[in-house]
């Protein structure tokens, strides 16, 4: 269930503690939720953000959570929570006006026609900061001392929606040095949910190398700072943002900046500040598109790699994205 707070359960659940009093349902991908009500805003989820969570169990979270924290307000709008299965069902729906805000992988917006959504985003903050570093690990004792040296190794990648794009950026790693796709040089990769246990396997031997944020190995290290010694960074990537929430183009306006303000200020309310506690964040930001220059850079040059050498191909690792 973890895997679905961080990216669209937080930021969702962030967004609506901010709002109002909310009526929140799932609703299948081929049926559209007309906004019938003035104050109806649609919001949807798209693929990948709730991990290996089914539909209902991911907008019966949504709806806890934020239920939970938006008694003290007095807003009258309804929301209405919609989950996307598919990219190409969510654009659809975009298109044609079917939702009003969408929580997603950064990969899934920046696919999308830049006129359906509006030239600015919304970002989950941690630290003050809205972005992930991608880091590579493998212990000393193995020997392993630069990425060629992962050749037929076990790798262990952290699996959730931070890390969607953790393994497009191992792919042009090894593209950049040549030594080919994950599928031929790595001789295994495993998926692993629990961040500790991820980095902990490798210091125990029980894997040779693993892929997590670096926010999960600093954490990981003042538990236990004896990783610090043993474990060694092989490489960390560029700062990345994974996810998002934005507006569809043309959204009401004032509907829009009711929700704006609501989502700024949410450190100022005592409800506002036990939401941003549980989910480990210090709150929302406003950024404009070119905050996503160096997602947009990596996910091309994985796009290009895709095309020119049959990089992710059905036989790899199944990406966040394709959870059921």
């Amino acid at each position: 269930m973890k895997n679905i707070i961080y990216v669209v359960l937080a930021g969702l659940a962030i967004w609506l503690g901010g709002v109002g009093k909310f009526s929140a349902r799932a609703a299948d991908e081929n049926k559209s939720l007309p906004a019938t009500l003035p104050n109806l805003v649609r919001v949807a989820i798209g693929p990948g953000t709730w991990g290996g969570v089914n539909r209902n169990d991911a907008s019966a979270a949504i709806s806890v959570w934020a239920k939970a924290i938006m008694q003290q307000r007095g807003s009258s709008l309804n929301v209405q929570i919609r989950m996307f299965d598919t990219p190409d069902a969510l654009g659809d729906a975009l298109k044609h006006g079917e939702v009003d805000g969408v929580s997603m992988l950064t990969d899934q917006f920046l696919a999308l026609d830049p006129k359906l959504l509006s030239d600015t985003v919304y970002l989950v903050t941690k630290d003050h900061a809205a972005t992930e570093n991608y880091i590579l690990l493998a212990h000393r004792d193995t020997g392993i001392a630069a990425v060629a040296g992962l050749a037929g190794r076990k790798l262990l990648v952290l699996d959730n929606a931070r890390t969607a794009l953790a393994l497009p950026w191992l792919e042009t790693l090894l593209a950049r040095d040549s030594l080919g796709p994950v599928k031929d040089f790595l001789g295994a990769v495993t998926r692993n949910e629990n961040p500790s246990k991820t980095v902990l396997q490798v210091f125990f031997h029980q894997a040779d190398a693993c892929l997590v944020t670096s926010n999960v190995f600093e954490l990981a290290c003042e538990l236990n700072p004896q990783l610090h010694q043993e474990l060694r960074v092989l490489a960390i990537s560029p700062a990345v943002v994974p996810g998002l929430f934005c507006f569809r183009s043309g959204y009401t306006p004032g509907i829009r900046d009711q929700m704006e303000s609501a989502m700024m200020t949410l450190n100022q309310t005592p409800s506002g500040l036990q939401v941003l506690t549980v989910f480990q964040s210090d709150g929302m930001v406003k950024q404009p598109l070119a905050s996503l220059d160096s997602t947009r850079q990596l996910v091309a040059e994985y796009d290009r790699l895709k095309k020119c050498s049959g990089v992710g191909k059905p036989s790899d690792p199944p990406s966040p994205a394709s959870h059921p």
